[in-house]
């Protein structure tokens, strides 16, 4: 598109050379009809016009130029600020990516620490359900072998009672042939006297032996219902031992089903650890935005508060507000924590408290990234002076 203020010194130009024209066409009118007296009047007029056409041009150039300078100055202001803005909008969304990973973090380590506990919790109650069942199978062949038991009583108590009914049946032999002698004894009067005694006590004892079966016979029933009870019973605990081994059984496949889910849950707390890295790493990528930070190498001594002793570390890259830096695997530090960094750098010197803003394990290193706090103004015109000679932009 073409500016405004082309445009405008054009009309006034083309305005100029047509009053140019009219005038030295209106000149040679008066020349041709013979009036001299007009041709220095009309001159002089033309060359005002065109002074006072030129003093315009030159008033409407001085207001293009104010009119672009201010242009020119609100468009870097506004660049300013739109920077800032975009600064700031960087780092809250970096405060709210590191506020957010810390906290989910903390949160899953804690969820972390009950998956473990379940886990445990899974694998004993997976081993309690396999002792109890190993229990139950056992319980059940013991009132197997109990039932099968009551079952040979109960026959030997059978035995017994045949038996005992062929006591009975002798002792009413006995009975008969007693009475029989008491008979024969009655009709040999006193020659019979000694037998008659032989009879009455055979016949006593029948009458014991009778009395004594009958009793063992009471006795064999009452063993024989005790027995049938007790196969009852012993029936009863097979069955149910039968109900615990199912119950064991299927509570043993929940056991598996709650292991398998907890591994699986401890597999995707572990992804989102893993994607919890990764907002890390785009939280990084955010504040590297913020200043950019140019690879670096040399090592700087940090001082924490869980060593004696201050630890060397390797740069990785450094920046205007930061530097990225390894630290051995050892060295106890975390994410807040206030360092102090002395630069033993190849040019560069000085030192500045850092707050440590990521922590990452990598090839048996920690990396960490360092925020500066509170920079002193020489320690960062060393900084950029340095980041000048690696060949970077300082903001």
């Amino acid at each position: 598109m073409t500016p405004v203020w082309l445009v405008l010194t054009a009309v006034l130009l083309a305005l100029a050379a047509g009053a140019v024209l009219v005038r030295r066409n209106s000149l040679r009118r008066e020349a041709g009809s013979g009036d001299a007296s007009a041709g220095p009047d009309t001159l002089a007029s033309a060359r005002l016009m065109i002074a006072e056409l030129g003093e315009a041009l030159r008033q409407r150039d001085a207001e293009i130029e104010r009119m672009l300078a201010d242009r020119a100055e609100q468009a870097q202001a506004t660049a300013l600020a739109q920077k800032q803005n975009n600064q700031r909008l960087r780092r809250r969304a970096k405060e709210a990516i590191d506020g957010t990973a810390a906290v989910i973090g903390t949160k899953l380590e804690d969820v972390v620490v009950q998956v473990g506990a379940a886990r445990d919790a899974a694998a004993a109650t997976h081993e309690r359900v396999t002792v109890t069942n190993d229990a139950a199978e056992a319980l059940g062949r013991r009132a197997l072998s109990a039932d099968e038991a009551a079952t040979a009583l109960n026959a030997s108590l059978r035995q017994v009672a045949g038996i005992a009914s062929v006591i009975s049946g002798i002792a009413s032999q006995t009975r008969l042939l007693a009475l029989n002698a008491t008979i024969e004894a009655v009709r040999a009067g006193d020659a019979g006297s000694g037998f008659a005694v032989v009879a009455d006590e055979v016949k006593s004892l029948a009458d014991t032996t009778a009395t004594s079966t009958e009793e063992i016979t009471r006795t064999i029933a009452a063993l024989e219902s005790d027995v049938a009870q007790m196969g009852q019973t012993l029936s009863a605990i097979i069955h149910d031992v039968g109900d615990i081994e199912d119950t064991m059984r299927q509570l043993g496949g929940i056991a598996d089903q709650q292991h398998a889910i907890v591994q699986q849950l401890h597999r995707s707390v572990d992804a989102t650890m893993a994607q919890i890295g990764d907002l890390s790493d785009v939280a990084e990528r955010l504040e590297r935005r913020r200043h950019d930070r140019l690879n670096a190498e040399g090592t700087v001594r940090l001082r924490v508060s869980s060593r004696p002793t201050p630890v060397d570390a390797q740069v990785v890259d450094l920046s205007s507000d930061g530097l990225g830096c390894t630290v051995p695997a050892d060295v106890r530090v975390a994410i807040g924590d206030v360092v102090r960094t002395e630069f033993t750098m190849d040019g560069l010197g000085g030192s500045a408290e850092a707050k440590v803003m990521r922590r990452t394990p990598r090839d048996g290193l920690i990396e960490i990234g360092l925020q500066f706090q509170d920079l002193p103004t020489t320690t960062r015109n060393a900084i950029d002076s340095y980041l000048t000679t690696l060949g970077g932009d300082v903001d």
